[in-house]
């Protein structure tokens, strides 16, 4: 018989930890997690996500066999904070059966259920980035990039019961036939038009720079950004400290009008062929193979870009893009991925397919009602209920389609 248990014993962390490398076994684009992070967030560490509320853990065994995992639990800020009844589901994995899929599904339904949760969402991400955020739905021949989800392609077949809740894109860019003279130029004139600055980051007064990623963050972070709320300025200086071991301060641009930060943009050089070849081990070796072969390395992600309301429709995306596009192109890598983009962003949209943008793949955080009647979309949604209701139903509609 099929069991699903609450994880428990140092056995079953194990067990939980090391089932991902049986299930991505035959799929050789997948890259695995780092392992001191699994560790760590199995002993209920680094992760604001199971740090604001209940969570469990819980596998699926049949005859001794562990088939499946997931996490299910509440974030009791963020509820409050968008003012919604919602649970969330993350680090689900399950071996192509469909038996054990569902039994680990229902068992996340019911423990939110006793809790009175209205909604179930997921996949999350437990580190509250773009690393375990929705499931990818198309596209699995394509390497993942670095921060960004892979799993298998039978995984959306789960959901059946289950309705889009938010929607991401990736775009794809060939960095050597990307921005045109024409939006170079553009660039240049939005600049001197509208009185602002791109330079790049700091990193040699890294707590300037963090203030200023903080006041940008809090001013732009839009309400209909479901699963997010604007981190601490402490949460964002240890995020730049990490940055800086890893990226280049040439890939971190910041746009100023006078002394004011307007907006930032972020890349990352994209690690996974090396995170990849030292299996998610860092130690005791792989920090210096990671770090040592950077420079072979030939794709960056763009992860982040933010700009305040009042100037985003004043070329300043495009204008930190093409900053950016110029400093990775003179360091050497020949592509990029801009990503995750939501379906509501858009102006973020249009800015990716103007400058050559190919979009790629499609990333879908699952969602399903807990109670018998249909759910509001103030009670999905909380204060974006409003744009969904004008912006999203088509969207929403067709997402459904593509599944």
């Amino acid at each position: 018989m099929l069991k699903i248990s609450k994880v428990s014993s140092k056995k079953e962390r194990r067990e939980f930890l090391e089932l991902p490398r049986k299930i991505y076994g035959q799929y050789p684009l997948w890259v695995p997690p780092f392992e001191h992070e699994m560790r760590a967030l199995l002993k209920g560490k680094g992760s604001a996500l199971l740090q604001n509320g209940p969570h469990d853990f819980f596998i699926a065994k049949r005859d001794g066999v562990t088939l499946g995992r997931i996490v299910v639990g509440i974030e009791q800020v963020l509820n409050r904070e968008k003012g919604v009844e919602h649970a969330y589901f993350t680090l689900f994995e399950s071996l192509n059966d469909r038996s054990v899929a569902r039994a680990l599904l229902k068992t996340a339904e019911s423990w939110s259920k006793e809790r009175n949760m209205k909604f179930l969402k997921g996949p999350v991400s437990p580190t509250n980035g773009d690393d375990f955020r929705g499931l990818l739905i198309d596209n699995y021949d394509d390497p993942p990039a670095i921060l960004m989800p892979y799993n298998p392609p039978y995984y959306p077949s789960f959901f059946e019961e289950y309705r889009p809740y938010l929607r991401y894109l990736a775009f794809s860019y060939d960095l050597d036939n990307v921005i045109s003279e024409r939006e170079l130029k553009g660039s240049e004139i939005a600049m001197r038009r509208y009185n602002f600055t791109v330079d790049e980051a700091n990193f040699k007064d890294l707590e300037q720079t963090a203030r200023d990623i903080h006041r940008v963050t809090s001013e732009a972070m839009p309400d209909w950004e479901e699963d997010m709320v604007p981190p601490t300025y402490e949460e964002i200086y240890q995020a730049a400290k990490t940055l800086k071991l890893v990226a280049d301060e040439r890939m971190v641009v910041i746009a100023r009008s006078g002394d004011r930060p307007i907006g930032y943009f972020v890349a990352l050089p994209d690690f996974n062929p090396i995170i990849r070849e030292i299996s998610g081990r860092l130690f005791p070796f792989g920090w210096y193979k990671l770090l040592r072969r950077r420079r072979s390395l030939e794709r960056v992600r763009a992860a982040i870009l933010f700009v305040i309301p009042e100037f985003r429709n004043r070329g300043v995306p495009a204008a930190m893009f093409v900053k950016a596009y110029n400093n990775v192109r003179e360091m050497g890598y020949r592509t990029l991925e801009g990503s995750s983009i939501s379906w509501m962003n858009a102006t973020m949209i249009a800015n990716a397919r103007r400058v050559g943008g190919d979009e790629y793949k499609h990333f879908i955080v699952f969602g399903k009602s807990l109670i018998k009647r249909p759910l509001t979309l103030k009670e999905i949604y909380g204060p974006a209920a409003g744009r969904f209701a004008k912006e999203g139903q088509e969207k929403f509609e067709n997402a459904l389609q593509t599944l």
